[in-house]
């Protein structure tokens, strides 16, 4: 993985961080990447969690979550790592491999939702 981006800026400890989020560890191996590979991430993480007795006992999706050292987090914004770092949990969290669930499926609408359809505001034309 590049350890600069071609302006020659530090890229982001993505996986480092959300590593040590979850681990309480820091993964120097992991790199620096400009955004997180989830997949990855959450294949590496079940290999490194299977392989490290001291980390069964702490499964890395457990409810808790470590205070990130301000080093990791340089360049990383609150928003986008919460959001990655719930994904990672939920991928860390199920079964199989890493696939994101549909959110809808595709059924007939409820009579409740025709009429909300069907409902206007007073202005509207047509």
């Amino acid at each position: 993985m590049p350890q600069d981006s071609p302006a020659g800026t530090a890229e982001p400890a993505w996986h480092q961080a959300l590593a040590y989020a979850l681990t309480g560890r820091r993964l120097a191996e992991l790199g620096r990447q400009d955004r997180p590979d989830l997949p990855w991430l959450t294949d590496y993480l079940r290999r490194l969690i299977a392989g490290a007795a001291d980390l069964r006992d702490q499964p890395a999706a457990s409810p808790a979550v470590r205070r990130v050292p301000a080093d990791l987090m340089s360049g990383i914004r609150a928003a986008q790592f919460w959001a990655a770092l719930s994904e990672l949990r939920r991928g860390l969290e199920s079964d199989g491999p890493h696939t994101q669930q549909p959110v809808v499926t595709d059924r007939p609408w409820s009579a409740e939702e025709l009429r909300l359809m069907a409902d206007r505001p007073p202005h509207h034309q047509g």
